[in-house]
């Protein structure tokens, strides 16, 4: 008997738990929603940005830091097409509307730098980047 009433308050405590969790997890995602998309990330002196690797032709790993944004020490960054003006976190070069570059792979909650952009150009086919 006492198996029973144990296993039911187990699975009625897992059950508040997933109840929680997916709260939770919903207003991350809405406060995620709420923060103004950043453009222009390279007016802030504190943003480090570097290119770790390539590990295939159409991604990045790249470590993020920016006090605005959070720390992302390997985040994958996947190819597109821009589809707004935008400003490139490495080379401070403007992007244009349908310019090939590298962002944030897309999650949800989406990630405190969702609108930053890497002009595909600045990185080479081997995974070294372009010396300026």
């Amino acid at each position: 008997m006492l198996e029973k009433h144990t296993s039911a308050w187990s699975q009625t405590v897992a059950l508040l738990d997933n109840a929680r969790a997916r709260q939770v997890a919903d207003e991350a995602t809405r406060i995620a929603q709420r923060r103004p998309a950043k453009t222009i990330w390279n007016d802030h002196a504190t943003l480090m940005v570097s290119v770790i690797e390539r590990p295939t032709p159409r991604t990045a790993t790249v470590s993020w830091c920016d006090p605005l944004s959070g720390y992302y020490g390997h985040q994958t960054w996947r190819v597109a097409l821009a589809k707004q003006r935008g400003e490139c976190v490495l080379s401070g070069k403007m992007i244009k509307p349908g310019d090939f570059i590298y962002r944030p792979a897309i999650s949800q909650p989406p990630p405190g730098n969702a609108g930053a952009m890497i002009i595909a150009s600045e990185l080479v086919p081997f995974g070294t980047l372009r010396q300026s």
